[in-house]
């Protein structure tokens, strides 16, 4: 590979970049795939899928892969293994309340509203 085809692969690693982080702004629902895409393996039932959403902007590593990072995995994931879905449900806003929370030792507020007893809602 050539210099001038290195700084054109960086080029449009950052022109990738630079429309995701226009178009979605970090906290946006995705589907995330760590290793390899549904469609390039020989088991797609076993490829392995996170539901998230992004904890971070998209950045260029290392000078050649657009990455973003989300929220339970601990490493980037390139944009090609990104899907953008639509929003998060109750549920799964409830679901990442509590994951916030359980993480804070010191957290005071609970993860979610609890129910409260009638008797108890009254005082």
């Amino acid at each position: 590979m050539t210099i001038l085809s290195r700084k054109r692969e960086a080029a449009a690693e950052q022109a990738a970049v630079d429309a995701w982080n226009a178009a979605h702004p970090v906290g946006t629902p995705v589907t995330a795939y760590p290793g390899i895409r549904p469609e390039d393996s020989w088991s797609p039932e076993k490829v392995t899928r996170i539901v998230t959403t992004t904890r971070s902007k998209a950045t260029v590593l290392g000078g050649h892969t657009a990455v973003v990072w989300v929220h339970g995995h601990s490493a980037c994931i390139a944009l090609t293994h990104v899907d953008v879905r639509t929003a998060a449900t109750p549920g799964e806003l409830a679901e990442m309340r509590h994951l916030l929370y359980d993480a804070d030792e010191d957290a005071t507020v609970p993860a979610f509203p609890y129910p409260v007893a009638p008797q108890e809602a009254a005082r």
